[in-house]
């Protein structure tokens, strides 16, 4: 047997002689090809459907090309369709390994799955094998010269079982935001955007911390939406004090945190989920950038598991 293969996401491998070829899954999917008469096998590691999901991935990323490009290197082979089986696994919801899940394309790992079976089954190739869906991660093992796959469940670390706590106390409602900022003009059009999300909802509205800190006893929100230059107390300090001793998960939107900057690295390294450039989201135009830039923020902080600093 040759040396063991590992594919990291994007990657694939299809061999003649025996190996053992493994990977990594959460809401990724990899396809395992079986030439049933030669004895030689592959595997690919996809992790969203199509371009429209990634548009900036590599191929081999992408389903559509992903799958494409294992049949490919198996006919390059010497394999004809006609002899292979497929087994497919992974297309979990997983949080934390699903980082595409939260941002508004839909459940990526039940996309991921949907397709591979759907393009299996245009080119004629039979699933022997799948184990989809679920909410834990796998590792997989294939040994190509008979086929076998090896799935192994990936218990979820402290970390992951808090974030899918998180995912089920928000399950069937809108998540709660708290919208911190001195400007009234600034907070109404937030709102407007957050509200027309239609899974999220401005809870309530802060002018500066101090009022924040009342708010989050009144309504407990579920994430933050903070601005840093403030009355009274400025935002990064405010969130260093939220962070020690009541956690919540927080988005910044500053023109003073700008990727890059000093103030970036300290709202990250305070706790920030997300810190989003002000100015990027051309507020007084249009909705359109902070509909693709700050809501997809938001819904990942609600789903993120953060402690205290």
């Amino acid at each position: 047997m040759t040396d063991p293969i590992f594919l990291l996401p994007g990657e694939m491998a299809y061999q003649r002689e025996p190996t053992a070829i493994s990977t990594l899954l959460g809401s990724c999917v990899a396809v395992c090809l079986h030439d049933r008469r030669r004895g030689w096998g592959g595997m690919n590691h996809y992790m969203v459907p199509d371009a429209s999901s990634g548009s900036q991935l590599a191929p081999g990323k992408i389903g559509v090309s992903a799958i494409a490009q294992v049949l490919r290197l198996a006919e390059m082979a010497g394999s004809s369709r006609g002899d292979l089986d497929a087994r497919v696994f992974g297309g979990g919801a997983v949080i934390g390994l699903a980082s595409a899940q939260a941002t508004g394309i839909g459940d990526i790992g039940a996309r991921n799955a949907e397709l591979a079976l759907r393009l299996l089954r245009e080119t004629g190739i039979p699933v022997a094998q799948q184990d989809l869906g679920g909410t834990q991660g796998r590792r997989i093992s294939m040994d190509s010269a008979s086929g076998a796959v090896q799935v192994t469940v990936i218990p979820p670390s402290a970390e992951r079982a808090e974030q899918q706590a998180r995912a089920q106390r928000l399950s069937g409602r809108k998540v709660g935001v708290l919208v911190i900022d001195d400007s009234a003009t600034v907070r109404r059009i937030l709102r407007q955007v957050i509200d027309a999300s239609g899974d999220l909802e401005v809870i309530a509205e802060a002018e500066h911390p101090f009022q924040a800190r009342e708010r989050i006893l009144e309504r407990e929100p579920d994430v933050l939406c903070l601005d840093l230059i403030m009355p009274q107390l400025d935002g990064l300090s405010f969130l260093r004090r939220i962070m020690q001793f009541k956690p919540i998960p927080t988005v910044v939107v500053s023109t003073i945190a700008k990727a890059g900057t000093a103030m970036h690295a300290n709202v990250m390294a305070a706790g920030a989920v997300a810190a989003v450039d002000k100015d990027e989201l051309d507020l007084y135009r249009s909705p359109d950038v902070a509909n693709r830039v700050l809501l997809p923020a938001l819904r990942t902080a609600a789903r993120a598991a953060v402690g205290r600093r």
